[in-house]
């Protein structure tokens, strides 16, 4: 609007005028609401830490609690040392004995050093890798004739009758793969240089099929053990053009690369009825799917409330700002009660009973949200109240937690390998990612050695044995 346009405006008299200075308030509320949106990152919603610009990043460590001590880094003075412990000389390969020439005050020693020593020696034990030489064994396979004139030829052992490399070097390539996020190149590069060992990007490729056909009897295992757990986080990711899901049980992972993010997939690994209880963010395929307890993920929720008062701040409403203080207030008194009843000081029933009225507040407030006239606030209430009965799930059942940050953590490590190798293009590609991660995050949740596991697994698999478990760890 220019001025002979408001000057024409002040001189259609006052209802003209005041209609359309609330109309422009209308449309400045609704842009600066737009442009909250807009600026909103992972504080303040459920994207990812990834996304955020360098602004954004910038900007959260500018808003962090943590305030720089000025203290250099390392430890401080004062700190008591962490010092590398002594293996038992038993276990050492070789001893060298270490003496001075001569004595620095007299400059003589006399007959065996051995004699002038005093007390026990000063130990100092030094670990070196050798130079990697890797076994190269012939198997020369010879035939024979009998009696009876006919010829016989002999048979290679099973676990090198299916390739050129050993169970150990094919486990190896697996690993490096999934667990150290090397791509398939660098693999080439890393056994070429480490271990002296050739290999072409082919074989390396038919070594790890062969791995995720060895992994399939463990992959069957844990997904139909899955269903049968009482409680189960879940949580998806991006991975190129399909998703990748995970299901976090009491002692195993399961992952599973789907072209979809939709409920089709969970009904595929859960079955179509789930018992059980899930703990999910608020993604609607959860709710779409199971029909019984869920477990809303109240870190989600406090970004929520964190990206809703910060738009109540860009567009200067106090009704918002106080809706998502009030919200975060009421669900830092509930965690509250939540870690004092996971320290011991409070018991089932105390939980439940002292957590009735913030439980209450937390309703009467989205109750209060949904008839509102912010957009923002009318909207999130809405949705959230919809799931009101599985916001405090983890009150009354055992095993269950507020948030599914344990499904987030163990997601995280194939969020760094996608960035790397930039997802699957094939189906086969899909299933041999879901079964990597599956076996080698298993074996980091139980402590176990996902190296030795791959090697197990191989060996069974070439020599048509029983596949190892992972159920025996998380029993």
């Amino acid at each position: 609007m220019d001025k002979r346009q408001a000057e024409v405006l002040y001189d259609s008299g006052k209802e003209p005028t005041v209609e359309k200075l609330l109309e422009y308030d209308r449309e400045n509320k609704e842009l600066k609401e737009r442009i909250a949106r807009l600026e909103i990152d992972s504080q303040n919603s459920s994207k990812p830490p990834s996304t955020d610009n360098p602004r954004q990043r910038e900007q959260r460590k500018q808003n962090s609690d943590k305030k720089k001590s000025g203290r250099k880094p390392g430890g401080q003075p004062g700190h008591k040392g962490r010092n590398r412990q002594l293996i038992p000389v038993e276990e050492v390969k070789e001893v060298i004995s270490c003496y001075a020439e001569v004595c620095e005050s007299c400059k003589w020693f006399s007959g065996c050093k051995k004699n002038h020593v005093l007390g026990e020696p000063l130990r100092w034990q030094c670990v070196e890798i050798p130079p990697i030489e890797p076994e190269v064994t012939e198997y020369q396979v010879f035939t024979l004739c009998g009696k009876c004139g006919e010829a016989h030829r002999g048979s290679l052992p099973p676990e090198v009758a299916m390739s050129n490399f050993g169970p150990r070097l094919t486990a190896m390539v697996g690993y490096f793969t999934a667990v150290l996020h090397v791509s398939r190149r660098m693999v080439k590069e890393c056994f070429e240089t480490l271990l002296g060992v050739r290999l072409a990007l082919g074989s390396i490729q038919n070594l790890l099929e062969q791995t995720s056909e060895a992994l399939q009897p463990m992959d069957k295992e844990l997904k139909e053990a899955l269903p049968k757990e009482t409680v189960i986080g879940a949580d998806e990711t991006g991975w190129h053009k399909r998703w990748l899901w995970i299901f976090v049980a009491g002692g195993f992972m399961y992952f599973h690369v789907a072209k979809s993010r939709a409920s089709v997939v969970l009904k595929e690994i859960l079955g179509e009825i789930y018992k059980g209880i899930l703990c999910v963010d608020r993604w609607g395929a959860y709710p779409k799917y199971h029909k019984g307890k869920l477990q809303i993920c109240w870190a989600h929720l406090k970004r929520n409330f964190e990206g809703i008062k910060k738009i109540g701040e860009k567009i200067e409403c106090a009704e918002v700002i106080a809706f998502a203080e009030k919200m975060e207030n009421l669900r830092k008194r509930l965690m509250a009660l939540w870690y004092r009843f996971k320290e011991g000081d409070l018991n089932r029933s105390q939980l439940i009973e002292k957590s009735k009225h913030i439980r209450y507040k937390i309703k009467r407030c989205l109750q209060a949200g949904q008839d509102s006239e912010q957009r923002c606030v009318k909207v999130f209430a809405t949705k959230l109240l919809k799931l009101d009965k599985h916001l405090f799930t983890f009150i009354f059942h055992e095993g269950v937690d507020p948030t599914n940050n344990f499904s987030e953590r163990g997601i995280r490590p194939a969020v760094q390998w996608r960035k790397i190798c930039f997802g699957n293009r094939s189906d086969a590609g899909a299933v041999l990612t879901s079964r990597l991660l599956t076996a080698t995050r298993t074996c980091w949740l139980n402590k176990r050695n996902a190296l030795e596991f791959l090697v197990s697994t191989i060996i069974a698999y070439r020599k048509s044995l029983p596949a190892p478990t992972l159920l025996e760890q998380s029993s």
